[in-house]
């Protein structure tokens, strides 16, 4: 482990996230000044940013002539490996059929889901276009955030640290870093954090994790979309 590494992570853990967190309260307040919002752009730059993270972690990785597999790019498949497939098809599945009730909801309770949404409702895409890139951000984050959050930090902080320990900071981290959806929804972050880091080490590579965190962005994406899409229209102000 060198002084590269070291920085590196203060990069990609800290101003990073950092840099993001102050960049969303910037766009929220464009947005209550009535300033449009570019979503294509906003996530072609989110695409653009994790990408250039991952080719540092790997020219890092490749320049130190390290094992790939101690990044987690093995790929074993005995029993923990599929004990950990049926928890993310059983995960997937669950996603799944909460997207397919939406159409089954009353209009009250799709509006209050819609509310629910609070200071995030800004990065749902709105239409056939948006949702098709917003898919792109969701491979980009499954396979850019699981190489970066479990496969290299987890390597970092164990060269100091138990495993336990670099696991419980690693998932801690991972929630703090989406700090810019709100102090509501850093529990739920960081216990999906947690589950994502236990799926690396029953499974023993990010290859699932992959699969899992890209699936839940995803749907999760598709959710709020249709939540976005089938609410109804705030009420005008009659004085406007």
């Amino acid at each position: 482990m060198s002084w590269v590494d070291h920085l590196f992570v203060a990069l990609f853990a800290v101003v990073y996230p950092l840099v993001g967190f102050i960049s969303f309260r910037r766009l929220l307040r464009r947005i209550a000044a009535g300033r449009p919002l570019d979503r294509h752009k906003l996530y072609r730059d989110t695409i653009a940013g994790h990408w250039l993270l991952l080719a540092i972690a790997v020219l890092i990785w490749a320049g130190a002539g390290r094992n790939w597999t101690a990044l987690g790019m093995g790929l074993q498949t005995d029993q923990n490996f599929l004990a950990g497939a049926l928890l993310v098809a059983a995960g997937i599945g669950i996603l799944l059929s909460q997207v397919s009730r939406i159409a089954q909801l009353q209009q009250s309770a799709i509006d209050r889901l819609r509310r629910q949404l609070g200071s995030l409702e800004p990065l749902v895409p709105q239409n056939g276009s948006e949702l098709a890139r917003f898919y792109v951000v969701s491979l980009t984050a499954g396979v850019v955030e699981e190489v970066l959050w479990r496969g290299f930090l987890i390597w970092y902080l164990t060269q100091q640290l138990p495993l336990w320990m670099a696991a419980v900071l690693s998932a801690l981290g991972f929630g703090v870093a989406h700090a810019y959806q709100g102090p509501e929804n850093l529990t739920r972050i960081t216990v999906v954090g947690a589950g994502l880091v236990g799926l690396y080490l029953l499974s023993g590579s990010i290859w699932l994790s992959i699969v899992l965190h890209v699936a839940v962005d995803a749907l999760q994406g598709r959710l709020a979309y249709e939540i976005s899409s089938r609410s109804t229209p705030p009420a005008q102000d009659p004085s406007s």
